[in-house]
């Protein structure tokens, strides 16, 4: 009984350990800034962005004026707020797609910055 459930308790430690991972597999990079980092990765609904944080401080991303055309012909813009990531961390953030049965066709952005303050919006 102990053994499964100290199994139990590694397993979970795991799996929020890997949450929070610095992982980037399946993501392309963009670039860095001061030791942050972002990636994104497309699908076809839409576009995750990640941004991992090697600075001692936790930060806060945002990128900005993202575009995007959809396969039912709309056209979305919106600044796409990753939020805080904390130290060593990383983070994601996208929410492209409102439409469940759009794909999404091309996309841009005008850039990213970060800060050790949240954005207000």
């Amino acid at each position: 009984m102990k053994t499964k459930f100290l199994l139990f308790v590694i397993a979970i430690f795991g799996a929020v350990n890997l949450s929070f991972s610095q992982n980037v597999d399946g993501y392309k990079y963009h670039g860095t800034d001061g030791n942050v980092s972002l990636y994104y990765k497309q699908s076809e609904y839409g576009v995750t962005f990640r941004a991992v944080n090697k600075r001692d401080k936790a930060v806060y991303v945002k990128v900005m004026n993202v575009v995007s055309k959809w396969s039912n012909g709309k056209t979305r813009q919106k600044d796409v707020n990753i939020g805080f990531v904390g130290s060593n961390r990383a983070s994601n953030g996208g929410g492209l797609n409102t439409d469940n049965y759009a794909k999404i066709k091309s996309w841009t952005f005008d850039g990213w910055k970060w800060s050790e303050k949240a954005f207000i919006e």
